[in-house]
């Protein structure tokens, strides 16, 4: 019998049933994303299940995870049931995955030991040709081992200092003094300071070729404090990508906020947190001839509790619950009872005035320690230090916390500029 033109063509044996099955899946995928939910209990008067066995298998197709359940099961469930199977298969495959990588992790650790990278021969001038060494994968050993293997190679005389390192690229293009590309390229050097990676500084000129410091500028405002660290790390990252003692000591500064407790109610904070970074960067330079690791996290905590413990200015905490160190608790019990003494001159030495009984204390008088190599500027060695009359000079501290009241100078190996 020929149909009519227009007319629908007849289905086929097979193609009702279907296109029955590809609607039932729609209907199901339609139901799981709304969250409806199967029902579990026969009609008493239907023989279909809530899920048809052509339902299972193409649900099986598209979720591999469904392939661990039996088809009773999964026709029993509800869609609630289904979803957190799901989920849950989600959250197992992300933990295995996670701990794939752990494992590769530990086993590339462990394959470091014997495997070993052959550094063929080449050329290097640190500017248009590069070796191929510069680029071998970082150091996975501690940065103690770091500082002192590269204390084996450098020694005491460092590198030749340049100043063409592209700090434009991280935004700090112009922050860093020629004293200061010069101080980064020898681990060993003391004479370095944070004041040489201030901005402030990069267009004052020496007065006398010999001066290192004095002409700098003091770093004034904590924010300018935070931006002359960022630029020594960043800079040292340049010079010596190895040597981490820079990083340790902003870490440190950032765990404490910036000391913010300890100095909070002083002013000139920026000078003192200036002060400390300068007595750790010399510390450090110490510690390098000395082949000795740099200052680490763990001793920035003490070294800065016994920096600002022995500074007049620790005195104000105490309202806020600071409890006075050994020396400071010393001075107090060796000041108490005595009258007001004459104050001291700058360095130590004091005016040879008379108190108000016609004595002056033999504690003020310091005749026999060095002023100069206090501030810094002595060139002489110990036991070689003497006055234009011949008398023989001290080189130990004397700094006092109280220049008001008779006690003696602290006497520690170590110049009261540095340390106090």
């Amino acid at each position: 019998m020929l149909l009519h033109s227009g007319m629908p063509t007849p289905l086929e044996n097979g193609q009702l049933e279907d296109l029955a099955h590809n609607a039932s899946v729609f209907v199901l995928d339609e139901n799981l994303r709304a969250g409806v939910q199967l029902n579990t209990t026969q009609d008493p008067g239907s023989t279909k299940s809530s899920l048809h066995s052509t339902n299972l298998e193409s649900l099986r197709k598209r979720h591999a995870f469904l392939n661990e359940y039996d088809d009773s099961t999964l026709a029993s469930i509800s869609l609630d049931t289904l979803l957190k199977l799901e989920s849950t298969s989600i959250k197992l495959k992300s933990l295995e995955k996670t701990r794939a990588l752990e494992e590769k992790l530990a086993a590339n650790r462990d394959a470091l030991v014997s495997t070993e990278i052959l550094v063929k021969e080449g050329k290097d001038n640190r500017l248009t040709s590069l070796h191929l060494g510069r680029f071998l994968p970082g150091m996975g050993c501690s940065a103690a081992k770091m500082w002192e293997e590269g204390r084996k190679h450098l020694g005491n005389s460092g590198h030749a200092a340049i100043c063409t390192y592209d700090m434009k690229s991280v935004g700090l293009a112009g922050y860093v003094t020629p004293q200061g590309w010069g101080a980064l390229h020898d681990p060993g050097t003391s004479n370095i300071s944070l004041k040489m990676f201030s901005i402030n500084n990069c267009g004052r000129k020496a007065i006398n070729k010999g001066d290192t410091e004095d002409y700098l500028a003091e770093v004034a405002e904590i924010g300018e404090f935070k931006v002359a660290l960022r630029v020594l790390r960043e800079a040292l990252a340049f010079v010596h990508p190895w040597n981490k003692s820079v990083s340790a000591l902003e870490g440190f500064m950032y765990q404490t906020n910036y000391c913010a407790k300890d100095l909070e109610g002083i002013e000139k904070q920026a000078i003192i947190l200036t002060q400390f970074v300068d007595y750790i960067l010399r510390e450090n330079s110490n510690r390098w001839r000395g082949l000795e690791s740099f200052v680490g996290i763990v001793e920035l905590k003490g070294a800065w509790d016994s920096f600002f413990g022995a500074r007049p200015q620790s005195l104000l905490s105490k309202s806020r619950g600071f409890q006075p160190g050994p020396r400071q608790a010393a001075g107090q019990q060796a000041s108490q009872g005595q009258g007001v003494a004459p104050r001291a001159a700058v360095g130590g030495n004091f005016n040879n005035t008379s108190n108000s009984s016609g004595k002056v204390h033999p504690s003020l008088f310091y005749e026999d320690i060095c002023v100069m190599w206090n501030v810094g500027k002595c060139v002489k060695a110990p036991g070689n230090c003497y006055t234009k009359n011949g008398k023989p000079l001290r080189h130990i501290c004397n700094f006092r916390p109280d220049y008001s009241r008779p006690m003696p100078p602290c006497g520690a190996n170590h110049a009261s500029y540095y340390f106090h």
